[in-house]
């Protein structure tokens, strides 16, 4: 083989392999850009100028003082910007608002492109309002922190983006959505989202098109049902642990966890139901119908943990369930 012919050869390889390294650059980037997580852990975004940012930006804003709205609109259309947000002990209240959120998320965010945002001790009453958002990362309602709360009654939440929950609940927040309704079409948009926070839903219609209804992604949450009903078997991730409590005629069918450890515990009061549709392992399983007749097992087993202070009163036996299941103890 001539010198000429060798050196064809290598160029042609080195031709190659620039490409296939180029390309995959390419493909990255554009895979970070539209690969915006909803999990939880990021607090900050980028900011306008490519600097990272750690604060929330909002349309309307309440910042150390307390404030009411009523029959408002509110827009924002800007990646990394909250229509609505309540911030360091503000106290608003606001009815008959139409709040619209769109414009994508950018880089890494928790929080920071919602429609709504209430962090560092916030409280915010959102009563008979329509709250929608069409962008990626277009979260819908959202709350952090300890002390921060966020409550809202007879209103309407659509979320139409990729990685867009509708209710988020984040490092100690509390979220209370009461009389309402819940959509969201986007994947990886479940319609609650925690994040070691708690939500609490009563008399809801919740869908989501491309998503579980509830995902838990890291820390202890709470979610508590009153008087509506959840079909759904939450995604919990390795690292969450989720209380669910029903009351008030609450019914829950789905499972919670069909291996060990447990992640999961149930709050059953008489009145509320529990139907299974696979084993689940709960650290607590707490009922106050002490003949079990309120779950309907469908063959399916349920374990507790029996050295669990709360599961004292089943003596660490087993128990028939209706539906030809049991209830019994981890071994």
């Amino acid at each position: 083989m001539t010198d000429r012919s060798i050196l064809k050869r290598v160029f042609a390889f080195v031709l190659a392999a620039v490409l296939i390294v180029a390309f995959g650059c390419g493909k990255a980037a554009l895979d970070e850009k539209a690969a915006v997580s909803v999990s939880a852990g990021v607090t900050a975004g980028d900011s306008a100028d490519g600097g990272e940012r750690d604060y929330n930006i909002g349309i309307y804003s309440v910042d150390e003082a307390t404030d009411e709205s009523e029959s408002g609109s509110y827009a924002s259309s800007n990646s990394n910007e909250n229509a609505i947000l309540v911030q360091s002990a503000g106290v608003l209240t606001m009815t008959s608002a139409d709040i619209n959120k769109t414009g994508d998320a950018e880089g890494n965010f928790f929080g920071l492109n919602a429609a709504v945002a209430v962090i560092s001790q916030g409280q915010l009453t959102l009563l008979d309002s329509n709250v929608t958002t069409n962008a990626l990362g277009g979260y819908g309602l959202y709350v952090s922190g300890a002390g921060s709360v966020l409550t809202a009654d007879k209103t309407y939440l659509s979320t139409a983006g990729d990685s867009s929950p509708a209710l988020v609940a984040a490092e100690g927040g509390a979220l209370a959505f009461t009389n309402g309704t819940v959509t969201t079409e986007g994947t990886d948009s479940p319609c609650v989202l925690l994040s070691g926070g708690s939500v609490s839903l009563a008399q809801e219609t919740l869908f989501a098109k491309n998503s579980p209804l509830v995902r838990a992604v890291s820390g202890e949450n709470e979610l508590s049902l009153d008087n509506m009903s959840l079909s759904d078997s939450p995604a919990i991730a390795a690292d969450a642990t989720l209380i669910l409590r029903l009351t008030n005629g609450a019914a829950f069918t789905g499972a919670l966890g069909g291996e060990l450890p447990a992640r999961s515990s149930v709050y059953l009061d008489e009145t509320s139901s529990l139907t299974l549709t696979g084993d689940t392992y709960l650290s607590v399983f707490a009922n106050a119908d002490v003949t079990h007749q309120n779950v309907q097992s469908n063959g399916f087993y349920i374990y507790y943990d029996s050295n669990a202070p709360e599961n004292e009163y089943l003596s660490g036996q087993s128990y028939l369930l209706p539906g030809g299941g049991f209830l019994a103890p981890i071994i």
